[in-house]
């Protein structure tokens, strides 16, 4: 099974060397109890970590089952010390942040066994050293006699061919000593058992063969076995498999076992995620506050037409509304007075009028605001939504609420255009005078196929000049036509009646909303000898290119004297928000950079410290057949691990911090967020998910970079070296 073949180990050290092991040559069969006798040095432990593959002879052949180990990769010596080799150590060399269970099972975990079975076999396999009932304490808890027995259920949980033992009873009474040795001694019944001692009494009382070394050679074999015919196979190379889940587990419970040192670790990396998350959120909350600030408070159109002469206004809408990327037109707003509340004269107060052009849910608080409370836009052609600006002339009061509840369906008169004036001069020069009865009785010689309905002249008089042309009570002039005659306008105002229905609560829109109706009528009250204004709205598709719809509109006007401009938009104010902010947040992430790399240095520190607190576990792991790869992915994970633990709590810390920045923000600031957004549910600190996540893994990501490097150095260790310390 096992042949030793000249085998020679030296230890070097500087120019000097020590000769441990002297052409050492053994066959081993496969079922019986062999003790190594020898005092301390004389090479026996030296020679147990060769025959184990912890250690490498420095010359000579070891074969087992027909495979030459002088060529074995490190792959191969890992698969063959869990699958070939069970050991067990004078100092138990359990892993003490694992419970018993999990000592015992991490033996048969390297072989990629999934947890219910691993889980299965170790309990049964403590239920034959009778520590099934200690199966969830820790190593710390048992005595020095249930520490070994541990350790022996672990070297049989994989069923090895050859236990490899040294000095198993070094540190335990002659009580436990004995146990101990009658359970080895009833494994050697099926198995080969090397056990290391320099007790002569142990190795003559329970040994089947004892050969003894001194000083680093054998000086005599009780029953010496020699296998002259070995035949030399290639090697078959196999692979342990530790699963990922189970370096995460492992992982997991180190940092459990080092609670308080792994949350001062990942509490450092949290506030450098903190931060950077807490800046993201302050930078998302002012633009959409700015976004909610500037886009749904400009009212103004994409484009603007000016057209620099009396016009009929339908006729120009109907031309701009012909193209394809036109939303939508408003007529410029009317200027013009309040001067009745309520049927109450006051003060004349200013108020423009304006309409709802477009009927589209993602532009309708952009364009026309929003309506406060349970106010609304109007529906009827006697209703009004009136604008913050003006309703707030009218009592100046700083609180919308006590605004609204003063103006909700209060009666306001608005000046609707201005009655005429004509001199009595045009009247006789145009006019004819008949005699007056009344509104409803023509005089006796007025001839209605001339003059038309005498209603008509009542009701057109009253339209222009807001009376009747008497000029007595009996008396009255009628003109064949009104338009035509030369009259002027007088200080007399025409008055319509509106119920308030709303009050604006976006300040920035200055315009007061009656209907489309109302709007056109009072428009056509007013004489526009100047110009008329037409705010254009586009798509999204018009908006990133005017001069086609420019040019088109150009083509389509010409006779009239216009002139077509484009407005400056809020997009633009946010785009150059959004450079600024995103200047200002690499700035001070670059500064926040340094908190991040300090606890990165910090955590790289302690898990080279721990590199070397953990020598001896990483020295367990690879005689249980971890590979290089799998302890520098242990150390990798736990770094991950508490980089994910970081980026979790830096997670919690944001959301705390920034619900508290803003409840305080709220109080404090309350009458500013009033002022300018009327009302103070506001957040300024808005903490994107996807933010969160990106934090996470870019925490992660740094934690295992950092992990890298004491990852590296851990599994460079050789197994030997990590068990000695070295």
């Amino acid at each position: 099974m096992i042949k030793l073949v000249g085998i020679h180990k030296i230890y070097e050290d500087g120019n000097t060397g020590f000769l441990a092991l002297k052409d050492i040559n053994l066959d081993f069969k496969d079922d019986h109890f062999v003790c190594i006798l020898g005092k301390s040095g004389s090479g026996k432990t030296t020679l147990l970590n060769i025959i184990g593959g912890l250690d490498k002879p420095s010359s000579g052949h070891m074969v087992i089952d027909g495979e030459l180990t002088t060529k074995f990769t490190t792959t191969q010596w890992d698969y063959f010390r869990n699958y070939k080799i069970g050991f067990i150590f004078q100092n138990f060399s359990l892993i003490e942040h694992l419970t018993v269970l999990d000592n015992v099972k991490l033996a048969i975990k390297l072989q990629g066994i999934k947890e219910q079975e691993a889980k299965e076999r170790t309990l049964a396999m403590l239920e034959k050293v009778h520590l099934k009932k200690h199966a969830y304490k820790l190593p710390k808890q048992l005595s020095g006699g249930e520490r070994q027995r541990v350790a022996i259920a672990r070297a049989l949980i994989n069923n090895p061919e050859v236990i490899l033992a040294d000095e198993p009873t070094g540190n335990l009474d002659k009580k436990n000593a004995e146990e101990i040795l009658k359970i080895l001694k009833e494994i050697s019944k099926e198995k080969l058992v090397i056990m290391v001692t320099h007790n002569k009494r142990i190795a003559y009382n329970y040994a089947d063969r004892i050969i003894e070394l001194k000083d680093g050679a054998v000086i005599s074999d009780t029953k010496p076995y020699l296998n002259e015919k070995v035949r030399i196979t290639k090697p078959n190379i196999k692979y342990t498999k530790y699963r990922f889940i189970d370096k995460v587990k492992h992982a997991l419970q180190n940092i459990k076992m080092k609670k308080w040192r792994s949350f001062l670790i990942s509490l450092g990396l949290a506030i450098g995620v903190s931060s950077f998350i807490l800046i993201d959120g302050i930078s998302n909350g002012v633009k959409i506050n700015v976004q909610r600030y500037l886009r749904n408070q400009i009212s103004g159109g994409d484009l603007t037409l000016v057209v620099y002469q009396a016009v009929n206004p339908t006729d120009i809408i109907d031309i701009i509304k012909d193209e394809e990327e036109v939303i939508g037109v408003r007529l410029n707003p009317i200027y013009t007075e309040v001067q009745r509340i309520n049927e109450v004269n006051i003060e004349s107060q200013p108020i423009w009028l304006s309409y709802k052009s477009i009927d589209n849910s993602d532009l309708n608080t952009r364009l026309f605001g929003k309506p406060y409370a349970d106010g609304r836009f109007p529906s009827k052609d006697d209703e009004i939504m009136v604008s913050y600006d003006f309703a707030n002339s009218l009592f100046n009061l700083s609180s919308i609420e006590e605004i609204w509840k003063r103006l909700k369906d209060a009666k306001i008169s608005v000046v609707t255009g201005y009655y005429y004036n004509i001199s009595d001069k045009y009247l006789n020069e145009n006019c004819s005078l008949f005699n007056y009865f009344n509104e409803n009785i023509p005089p006796q010689d007025y001839d209605e196929s001339i003059l038309g309905p005498y209603e008509d002249h009542i009701i057109k008089q009253k339209e222009l000049f807001g009376a009747l042309l008497l000029i007595s009570e009996t008396q009255i002039y009628l003109c064949e036509n009104y338009d035509t005659l030369p009259k002027f306008y007088s200080n007399r105002a025409k008055y319509k009646e509106f119920t308030v229905v709303g009050i604006n609560e976006v300040s920035l829109i200055d315009e007061s909303f009656i209907t489309e109706t109302a709007f056109f009528e009072t428009y056509n009250s007013f004489v526009l000898d100047s110009y008329g204004s037409f705010e254009i709205y586009l798509t999204e598709k018009g908006q990133n290119n005017t001069y086609p719809i420019k040019t088109s509109l150009s083509e389509k006007l010409q006779g009239y004297d216009f002139f077509i401009y484009d407005n400056p938009s809020s997009g633009l104010t946010i785009n150059f928000l959004e450079i600024f902010l995103g200047m200002s947040q690499f700035i001070i992430s670059m500064i926040l950079i340094v908190s991040v790399v300090t606890a990165g240095l910090m955590l790289l520190m302690l898990l080279m410290i721990s590199v070397i607190e953990r020598s001896r576990e990483i020295g367990i792991l690879r005689a249980l057949g971890a590979t290089r790869s799998d302890v520098m992915s242990v150390f990798i994970t736990e770094s991950g691990v508490l980089g994910f633990l970081a980026g979790i709590l830096g997670i919690i810390l944001s959301f705390i911090i920034s619900i508290v920045a803003n409840i305080i923000i709220r109080y404090k600031y309350k009458d500013v967020l009033m002022r300018i957004f009327y009302r103070t549910d506001i957040n300024i600190v808005i903490i994107k998910p996807l933010s969160c996540v990106i934090a996470v893994i870019i925490c992660i990501f740094l934690t295992m970079m950092f992990g890298l490097f004491p990852a590296i150095k851990a599994s460079k260790k050789t197994p030997i070296n990590a068990l000695k310390r070295l």
